[in-house]
């Protein structure tokens, strides 16, 4: 037998009681490394001999090996773990910044809306206070300087994420290549049998740190190398580690692929996924919420802006803000659509009222220009603006837009009503007048063309012909078309005009000796067909005065046709009254203007406006008539903002709002009235207004709520946020709880293992001195 009398049996007992004590001091002071997992000794008995009468009798214990304590699916549940709170911590610290960048509620927009709709509110209360004019340009300059502030900082917070994102894969990169090595040194080791427990805990904890960053799937092979996969893609191969690197796609977002890889990282878990998830969308989304905000109080301020008028009164000469750019390359700008000429806002099918004022008589003329951005250029709309008495528009070089006024002439886009609708006396002007009974479109297919009629005035008589190529349709002629064609052949003797969708003929001749009669030549009834009456109508010494008081509260632009219902004398035929119709031709109401009627009596048409008649006579068999223009908007266009003319902000989102330097530098360019009258605050009431509007583009939100749902749903992401980093830490603090039951060291444990170990040495020791003597005194006996 080995070691006869047990010594191969003590000595075994030795060395595996040292073994335990030295694998528990090792515990002991490895009780406070990160990752480290408690190690413990496994013992085995070993083989025992048989002796006579088949008799076996032990030998005592075997060291099969120093094994970790560790839980595998425990680890790869912490390691998804650390992922989700790496994630959650990463969006908890961008949302704080977003707050502190957003800075409510002392420091934020909020109270920039508050200090501008205060502004203009106080202004409203003496528009001529130069002082509080210059308060609004700069409670606007505040307002406008937040944004940006905002714009830039937000967008220097995504700029950050791909440099935050590039050093984390640095630091993946490193601990892969750390791993790759671990690899090889525990594949070496284990091949000749060793445990490496410490090499193993080292590569554990770099794949938990790595999945801290990234969402990460560890493989273990026989051999006891790992594979590491991210994003579907080796990381780690054995020894060898791949490298990951990062840059940026067509859109500017960070990526991340694989070297010589062609295919971006799908990274789901983790800081770098949350980083990600930042840049991409939900920083994109706070930025487009908050440009949105800029952009729709830019629109709709200008809106009301650019169709009031200043203290000064209209404009002499004004000149846009933007030019068209030269989208076709030919060196002209101007010339392309609207649509595509580069405006920083859209211009919508629609309208634009202009207005050009006599300042020394104070007559006012509005035109009315339709625009269609798909249709028209610029240069169109210049050409067209030109057109109308005593105005002048041109494209300069850089493509904006300049209109100017001859002397002693300005023009407006205000939506103010006009005081003198019927300045060209067609209701109850000097001179004489025969207007269509109905508005066009008329019938004129039943005429054998061409077909001819005449105009007799006291100045002489003129024949006028039509043809059938006046119409783009006969069968729908329009006033317009009509008034074109007999304007060629009365000369100087007549005008022909369409009013309110009737055509008016009237007479160059003023005063009561002057005479219009219109007739048939021939067998032709185009008279009829139109309407007009053959009727002789006489002029007038002295006009019928039609004034128009108040300010137009309706939502909608209205185009009003007044005709009366027969004739007679203003406040003495009795039951006179005068029809009122809107631009459909539908009835809105009837003004009792007969006998009771005090001539120049305001009268309530509706809507905030009053019309008053002076003395004199009307006529329906003449044709009477006379417009009025009931505008909300002006401009449905959106020409004027589109452009820049008269705008109070320039720029068109949060990165470049500005006031407009010409109200910095001259505050009485503030548009605060509608009138252009002393006092008048009317365009301030509809900007005080504005603050209360639901706007369809804000999601039916005012302003100000839809900034306060901005600063709501920040707040709410940020304690979301708090309360996933709370949540998930918690599960994280329970897994470590349950990591440490299992790999932890506990050193009261590690205590009574040493002392159990040291008895146990003691013991072994004092086996084989007994022994040692058993078998001296055996060998003494044989002398």
């Amino acid at each position: 037998m080995s070691f006869g009398f047990g010594l191969g049996s003590g000595l075994r007992a030795l060395t595996a009681a040292r073994f335990g004590m030295q694998v528990a001091g090792n515990n002991v002071s490895n009780a406070n490394t990160e990752g480290y997992s408690r190690q413990r000794v496994d013992l085995a008995s070993s083989l025992p001999f048989t002796i006579g009468n088949g008799l076996q009798i032990g030998t005592g214990v075997d060291v099969r090996g120093i094994t970790r304590l560790v839980d595998q699916g425990l680890e790869r549940r912490l390691q998804l773990q650390l992922g989700l709170v790496g994630a959650a911590e990463l969006d908890q610290s961008r949302y704080d910044e977003v707050e502190s960048i957003l800075g409510e509620p002392d420091e934020g927009l909020s109270n920039s809306f508050e200090d501008l709709f205060g502004a203009v509110g106080q202004l409203r209360t003496d528009p001529s206070d130069r002082a509080l004019r210059g308060g609004l340009v700069q409670a606007g300059n505040s307002l406008a300087q937040n944004f940006r502030l905002a714009s830039e900082r937000l967008g220097a917070l995504a700029g950050s994420t791909f440099d935050e994102v590039r050093g984390l894969v640095r630091t993946v990169n490193q601990r892969a290549e750390a791993i790759a090595q671990l690899n090889a040194q525990i594949v070496s080791a284990e091949a000749s049998g060793s445990d490496a427990n410490d090499l193993r805990d080292t590569r554990e904890q770099h794949v938990k740190e790595i999945a801290k960053l990234m969402d990460v799937r560890a493989i273990e092979r026989a051999s006891g190398s790992l594979d590491l996969l991210v994003g579907g893609q080796l990381l780690v191969a054995g020894d060898r580690a791949t490298e990951l690197q990062t840059g940026k796609d067509a859109d500017g977002l960070t990526r991340i692929k694989v070297t010589r890889g062609t295919s971006t990282l799908q990274v789901q878990q983790g800081r770098i996924a949350a980083l990600l998830a930042q840049e991409s969308g939900k920083l994109p989304k706070l930025m487009s919420r908050i440009d949105d905000l800029a952009r729709n109080t830019i629109l709709e301020w200008n809106r009301i802006h650019t169709t009031g008028m200043p203290a000064s009164g209209p404009f002499r000469n004004l000149t846009a803000a933007y030019g068209a750019i030269d989208g076709d390359g030919d060196g002209t700008r101007g010339d392309e659509l609207l649509s595509q000429s580069g405006l920083p806002f859209t211009v919508q099918k629609g309208a634009l009222y202009v207005s050009v004022t006599n300042t020394a008589t104070g007559a006012m003329d509005r035109t009315r220009i339709d625009i269609d951005p798909n249709a028209m250029s610029l240069a169109d709309v210049a050409a067209t603006l030109s057109e109308i008495d005593h105005l002048n528009a041109s494209i300069d070089p850089t493509g904006r837009l300049r209109i100017d006024a001859d002397a002693g002439f300005g023009f407006d886009f205000s939506p103010r009503l006009d005081p003198n609708p019927d300045s060209v006396g067609t209701f109850g002007g000097k001179s004489p007048t025969i207007g269509s009974s109905a508005a066009g479109p008329y019938d004129l297919s039943g005429q054998t063309f061409p077909v001819s009629f005449t105009v007799a005035t006291s100045s002489g008589t003129n024949t006028v012909t039509l043809a059938a190529a006046n119409f783009a349709d006969p069968a729908r002629a329009t006033a317009a078309e009509l008034a074109a064609a007999i304007n060629g052949a009365l000369g100087t003797n007549g005008t022909a005009r369409e009013v309110g969708g009737r055509l008016v003929i009237q007479s160059s001749q003023g005063g009561s000796s002057s005479t219009l009669q219109l007739a048939n030549v021939g067998a032709g009834t185009a008279l009829s067909a139109l309407g007009l009456s053959t009727t002789t109508a006489t002029g007038r010494d002295n006009a019928l005065a039609v004034s128009i008081e108040g300010a137009y509260t309706g939502s909608e632009n209205q185009e009003f046709t007044f005709v009366p219902e027969s004739n007679g004398t203003i406040g003495q035929t009795t039951d006179l009254r005068v029809r009122v119709l809107d631009g459909q031709g539908r009835l809105v109401t009837t003004l009792n203007v007969g006998r009771g009627y005090e001539p120049g009596e305001p009268l309530d048409l509706g809507n905030g406006i009053r019309v008053s008649f002076g003395a004199g006579d009307v006529s329906a068999t003449a044709g009477n008539v006379f417009t009025l223009d009931a505008l909300a908007d002006s401009d449905t266009a959106d020409l004027l903002v589109a452009t820049g003319m008269n705008v109070f902000f320039l720029g068109s989102g949060a990165d470049d709002i500005a006031v407009n330097p010409e109200l910095i530098g001259n505050p009485d360019r503030i548009a605060a009235s509608i009138t252009g009258a002393e006092g008048d605050a009317g365009n301030l009431a509809r900007i005080v207004d504005l603050r209360a509007r639901d706007l369809d583009s804000l999601d039916e939100n005012t302003i100000e709520d839809f900034y306060a749902d901005i600063v709501g749903d920040v707040a709410f992401q940020t304690a979301s946020a708090g309360a996933a980093v709370s949540a998930q830490n918690q599960l994280l603090d329970q897994l470590l709880a349950d990591r440490e039951a299992v790999s932890g060291v506990n050193i009261d444990e590690e205590l009574l293992d040493m002392e159990r170990y040291q008895k146990s040495y003691e013991a072994a020791a004092r086996f084989l001195s007994v022994a040692q003597e058993m078998m001296d005194t055996l060998i003494n006996l044989g002398r």
